[in-house]
């Protein structure tokens, strides 16, 4: 279980004595970030250098306290029945920190850099930019709000490192390798983000775009579309039963517009960014037999049931890449059903709510969802 889960690199503790003693950062760099963001220089930004190994462990210490092993453990059980086959917590972490280079921490309020490989010039005003963003909307905010809303915390570190993209020219990393790689990087949002900070820098100048990091988009939906921004626009509530049978609801988390455009992307299911549009509102939980066995759900409210039933046409193609070989049978009431040796999937819609349930308990729990909607 130990195994997985979303890299959200944002906050690291305190640092020790060891390392490059911390000193003003390069001027000439941080009036760039300034000019290329357009956002004011509010005080100088101090700097330390670590060699690679203290530069990993600092962003080890960081994510674990940001993202909670509690957290990590669902979300393994969480993403292994979706079919995105993990690496370990390990090699994850040391892949983002090493790519890194840079990295600006909002707890410390200091840029990291990493002695070697040094980064790139690029890379070091990206950071700054995150530091001056933080200088006048408090990057501090976002602490822990991934444990409190997944959707919300994904949307809020998307724009901020939208703007400081847009600024430093620093593209997204490419989407390749295993599927819980693919679906973390399509995740992060830089993209989205850079495309928001963008369209509203266009539409509004530096006003508009200080207006959305001075109160983040509140789902991945505000972030993907400026007239739910605009809007403001809040997410469809979605409830789920505390039991069904022997079945508790162990943990919940949301799962936004961002989340199923990932997932559909991730196994190369057609027309993805098109399915995901039409999503209101989501939340993707555990439920744990008296055993311990685990079945995941991903229940969702669409706006229309037009987007519900584009939903219901994708799942077929993403069970058939994420669980390949497993047959496909009739379960009344629900629309589809999967069960093969290591897999037991279950899928409904009704009206504009669809469910989606893997493992052992999918058609119990399923089912009992899908009835009730």
């Amino acid at each position: 279980m130990e195994k997985i889960v979303a890299v959200v690199i944002c906050g690291l503790v305190a640092l020790t004595a060891a390392g490059a003693p911390a000193a003003a950062t390069n001027r000439d760099l941080l009036r760039s970030a300034s000019q290329l963001s357009g956002l004011p220089v509010r005080r100088v930004v101090p700097e330390q250098t670590l060699a690679g190994a203290q530069y990993d462990s600092a962003v080890l210490r960081a994510t674990q306290r940001e993202y909670p092993r509690s957290l990590r453990r669902v979300d393994a059980a969480l993403y292994a029945r979706l079919g995105l086959i993990p690496r370990s917590l390990q090699a994850q972490l040391v892949s983002a920190s090493q790519a890194s280079r840079a990295w600006y921490d909002p707890a410390a309020r200091r840029l990291l850099l990493r002695r070697a490989p040094m980064a790139q010039r690029a890379r070091v005003v990206n950071e700054l930019v995150r530091a001056l963003v933080d200088q006048s909307f408090n990057l501090r905010r976002i602490a822990g709000l991934r444990v409190r809303d997944r959707d919300r915390a994904l949307a809020a570190k998307a724009i901020v490192d939208g703007t400081a993209a847009l600024a430093s020219g620093v593209t997204a990393t490419p989407v390749r390798g295993a599927p819980l790689d693919r679906f973390l990087q399509l995740e992060s949002g830089v993209g989205a983000g850079k495309a928001l900070a963008k369209e509203l820098r266009y539409l509004g100048g530096s006003r508009a775009l200080a207006s959305a990091l001075r109160s983040f988009p509140q789902t991945t939906e505000q972030l993907l579309h400026i007239d739910k921004l605009l809007e403001r626009e809040p997410a469809v509530a979605v409830a789920l039963r505390a039991r069904i049978g022997d079945w508790n609801l162990s943990a919940s988390e949301t799962f936004g517009e961002l989340d199923v455009r990932s997932l559909l992307r991730t196994f190369g299911v057609p027309n993805s960014v098109a399915v995901a549009e039409g999503w209101g509102g989501g939340r993707m939980a555990l439920y744990v037999s008296p055993t311990g066995e685990t079945t995941a759900v991903l229940a969702l409210r669409w706006d229309t049931i037009d987007d519900a039933a584009e939903w219901r046409d994708a799942v077929p193609r993403y069970v058939e890449a994420a669980f390949p070989g497993a047959p496909r049978r009739d379960c009344p009431p629900l629309d589809h059903c999967w069960s093969s040796a290591s897999t037991v999937a279950s899928s409904g819609v009704l009206g504009p709510t669809s469910v989606f349930a893997s493992g052992p308990g999918a058609d119990t729990v399923a089912a009992a969802l899908y009835t009730e909607k």
